[in-house]
């Protein structure tokens, strides 16, 4: 790639990665382009994603989300958890029966007002232009900032904080999920038929610090455990499981956390989980982002939700996400 296809993408990163100026150069992760290199590329001076290329017949798994999912804060390619996936079945199965698509982009909002709306992105492109098999969902972290954690207001918290099966249709950030989900039913291959890809939602990692990126971390860590499930059931069964990314990735039910969790993830911290985002390897800022075994942990926890089941794997001494708990 040259340097000045370099600078375009670096700029265009900038925009779907929702950073500028320093804020975005300076971060060796989000400015390493190889670490976009696998479903995005630069065409012609633009941004696109596509679904991966993979033997007939392989079962077409996308993965629908935004930084955590695009690059977390990894060391390379290699180590976003999409990537981990796909090497996990590769070994557990056989190599191409999955082929697993990373569909994040950074910065993105489920919410179709929010500064970077997923909607907009070439993920969600690459998404309605090809048929899938299986979906996973990670998406409201960045829905989750607000003016009081200083970034910008993104989050309905008079409708959806409290909100309950009667009144979901008041809450935008369900009812935008409901509107991908409709989205997604329709793009089944034919093995899936009319029943469409089979969805997992994902309860975000908790925020670790409040304030971290703009994030509420009252939001993330004591709303999405309750709203996102709420949410799945009244879209049962096109909506398989919940998978709880939240807990298994060192969360504790609320409102516990606020005493139990550690102020922030530091180095060498007493709080196991905090290795997940802060470790040698990445340590900036390491407050949601997992890192090269944080990715490994959330990939891992992922396998047993898909046909047919690889052997059991533990994550952080875990059977599955979901069946943790860091009480």
């Amino acid at each position: 790639m040259g340097r000045p296809q370099q600078v375009v993408l670096v700029q265009l990163l900038a925009v779907f990665c929702g950073v500028l100026g320093d804020v975005f150069t300076d971060d060796p992760i989000l400015a390493d382009l190889q670490h976009y290199s696998r479903d995005c590329a630069l065409d012609n001076g633009e941004l696109v994603c596509s679904q991966r290329d993979a033997p007939a017949g392989a079962i077409r798994v996308g993965c629908i989300g935004d930084s955590i999912t695009a690059v977390g804060h990894t060391s390379g390619t290699a180590h976003h958890w999409p990537n981990q996936l796909q090497d996990i079945l590769d070994k557990a199965t056989t190599k191409g029966k999955f082929s697993v698509s990373n569909l994040g982009i950074c910065g993105t909002t489920l919410s179709d007002h929010g500064a970077s709306p997923w909607w907009k992105s070439p993920a969600y492109r690459a998404l309605v232009s090809a048929k899938w098999d299986i979906i996973f969902i990670m998406l409201g972290t960045n829905d989750a900032r607000d003016v009081g954690s200083g970034g910008p207001e993104h989050w309905p918290r008079a409708t959806c904080d409290d909100a309950t099966a009667a009144t979901l249709s008041d809450c935008s950030f369900a009812t935008n999920y409901t509107a991908l989900l409709r989205v997604v039913q329709g793009l089944g291959t034919p093995a899936r038929g009319a029943a469409g890809p089979e969805v997992h939602m994902m309860i975000p990692p908790p925020l670790m610090q409040q304030g971290a990126y703009g994030m509420n971390q009252t939001i993330i860590n004591t709303v999405f455990p309750k709203l996102v499930p709420l949410i799945a059931k009244a879209h049962s069964p096109q909506v398989k499981s919940v998978i709880d990314v939240y807990t298994g990735m060192g969360g504790v039910p609320a409102p516990a956390w606020t005493t139990k969790l550690p102020p922030k993830c530091v180095l060498n911290s007493t709080w196991p989980p905090c290795a997940w985002y802060c470790d040698a390897q990445s340590c900036a800022p390491g407050q949601c982002h997992p890192n090269d075994v944080g990715s490994l942990s959330l990939a891992r926890s992922l396998a047993p939700s898909l046909p047919p089941s690889p052997p059991p794997l533990t994550v952080g001494g875990c059977a599955r996400v979901g069946v943790c708990r860091w009480a």
